[in-house]
């Protein structure tokens, strides 16, 4: 099992995840004429949607506030050459990213959850941070998504607090959690 940097070369199993309903966070899963659109231009939705440069200029959010992107890098966790998830790690907090989304994002394809992956898949993105030098990350998960903050514990996940989040439709609340990589 490896992250990755996205490529081509997972086309069929990432279009695979993608209709089995792979999304990240609280996004809604992708259409069947999304995915037809996807999968038409593989290399050209990796390139610009996946592997994105990083874009300064602040942005309306969910909050009806602007703020601005961190830089990212994105991963694919592979195994046996099969994508399995995504794991995204900023490199830097902003004021946004600081009260709720943190440092890390995940997502794993639903046939492959509870089954380990989201803690082996963090561990692997915890070498990723140490190897930039990073001294702990800021991951979040809903307080409802016990999968997720097991896993985030498992990483040795330090529980903050748990919040509100004023625009989310569901009303949930989110457990902050920072992991110490020194």
């Amino acid at each position: 099992m490896e992250l990755v940097i996205p490529s081509t070369a997972y086309k069929d199993s990432y279009i695979e995840a993608l209709k089995d309903g792979f999304c990240l966070g609280s996004k809604p899963p992708k259409t069947p004429a999304e995915i037809q659109e996807i999968e038409a231009d593989f290399e050209g939705f990796v390139t610009k949607k996946i592997l994105k440069p990083y874009n300064p200029v602040p942005r309306l959010r969910e909050d009806g506030k602007y703020h601005q992107d961190s830089p990212q890098i994105s991963y694919w966790l592979i195994d046996n050459g099969n994508f399995i998830g995504v794991f995204n790690l900023r490199t830097q907090l902003n004021e946004f990213l600081m009260y709720i989304n943190g440092n890390v994002g995940y997502g794993i394809t639903p046939k492959y959850r509870r089954q380990g992956y989201a803690t082996r898949g963090l561990a692997l993105l915890k070498e990723k941070a140490k190897a930039l030098k990073m001294e702990k990350l800021l991951v979040a998960a809903k307080e409802s998504n016990i999968g997720s903050w097991k896993a985030i514990e498992k990483n040795g996940g330090v529980l903050e607090n748990i919040i509100y989040v004023p625009w989310d439709k569901d009303g949930e609340r989110y457990k902050r959690y920072w992991i110490t990589l020194v």
